[in-house]
């Protein structure tokens, strides 16, 4: 056996950005989350891009982000993915080099269990890749992540889909050429439009009770890098006089596009014109060479009208050192009790609120113990 890789860790990946890409692009399943467009910029604590070399070669990685949870002597450093939450990221794996996914897998592990206190809480995990196994023991949760493996035409991709959609598609795409509309692809210089348009109408749909605008800055940023990149993809719907009405933000890596966001005009005429839209952006990927079309984590029911498959997506957490095993098995008790004291608090009409697993968003309570 070989010396140990040797692993660096950095916030930028500067000279190693092509090869860090080419690597993660190579994997049997590559995920978006971990191209350098968004590993560089969406995270919300420090980024720790954890690089292992052999001699000066880059034959691998992992990205994380670290922050600390606590106050005073309790609080501990956390261990997350980059983007974690919010932007919920998905599909992660340690990546490398032919023959070397044993020797980085080792590394990674090496460095999330080196001495000192840290919680360790990596949600987006590959369920069957190489790091959700080694940290089986810890799962805390998993999520299904729909797909649908693209034949070679968009006729066939439609014809397999359900009456309904169909009909929508149909019906809208008719009605949209009537009143004018057209369906663009962002070009790489109007980014910084088309990303206003996408948070308008997302807010415009969703308002409070979506997640994602909570992180818009840090998804604006990285969005904007990976559309110049073209790593990012946004396609939308304009009426006669250019007014976006629905857009659709996809990540493209090797022959996979995911959809990641979208936003529509909830005004009853656009009715069917995200459907619509989600058609061509599927023929154009198609036609790009793509075998692919992932919808990422969420089991929602509109999903499986367009999909054929499901992965699991998973999440482990776990302790290391006394105060990281402390505040793991406070959470871990929280997660257990969390459902009778929320329905209590409902009642008492309180308005308290936590984070999920009761971390509250500056981490737990003083004595280091998750909030109650």
């Amino acid at each position: 056996m070989g010396a140990p890789l040797r692993i660096e860790v950095t916030d930028t990946l500067g000279d190693d950005r092509a090869d860090w890409d080419a690597l993660v692009a190579a994997q049997p399943q590559p995920s978006a989350f971990l191209r350098s467009w968004w590993v560089e910029h969406a995270g919300a604590g420090t980024t720790a891009l954890l690089r292992c070399r052999d001699g000066d070669a880059l034959v691998g990685g992992f990205a994380v982000e670290v922050d600390r949870i606590g106050r005073g002597p309790a609080s501990v450093e956390r261990v997350r993915c980059v983007g974690q939450g919010d932007l919920a990221p998905d599909h992660l794996d340690v990546f490398a080099a032919a023959g070397r996914h044993d020797d980085v897998l080792d590394a990674v592990l090496a460095w999330l269990r080196r001495p000192g206190s840290r919680l360790v809480d990596l949600d987006g995990l590959a369920a069957d890749g190489r790091l959700a196994n080694a940290l089986r023991a810890h799962e805390i949760d998993r999520i299904a992540a729909p797909y649908a493996t693209l034949p070679s035409t968009v006729d066939e991709y439609v014809a397999a889909r359900p009456g309904r959609v169909r009909s929508t598609i149909s019906r809208t795409r008719k009605r949209l050429v009537r009143s004018g509309a057209t369906i663009e692809r962002v070009v790489a210089d109007d980014h910084a439009r088309a990303l206003d348009a996408l948070a308008e109408l997302h807010d415009g749909r969703w308002g409070e009770t979506s997640g994602f605008l909570g992180s818009w800055g840090r998804f604006r940023t990285a969005a904007g890098v990976g559309l110049e990149r073209g790593d990012v993809r946004a396609t939308e719907v304009r009426d006669a006089d250019g007014t976006v009405v629905a857009t659709e933000w996809d990540l493209v890596t090797g022959d996979r596009v995911a959809f990641y966001q979208a936003g529509r005009s909830t005004d009853h005429e656009w009715r069917g014109a995200g459907s619509v839209l989600r058609a061509d952006i599927i023929e154009a990927a198609i036609a790009d060479g793509a075998h692919e079309y992932d919808l990422l984590r969420g089991d929602e029911p509109y999903k499986a009208e367009w999909s054929d498959g499901r992965r699991m997506l998973v999440r482990v957490r776990f302790g290391v050192g006394g105060v990281g095993r402390t505040v793991s098995a406070g959470a871990a008790m929280w997660r257990r009790i969390e459902p009778s004291v929320r329905a209590a608090r409902s009642r008492l009409r309180s308005g308290v609120g936590t984070t999920d697993d009761g971390i509250t968003d500056d981490g737990p309570a003083g004595d280091g113990t998750p909030s109650q």
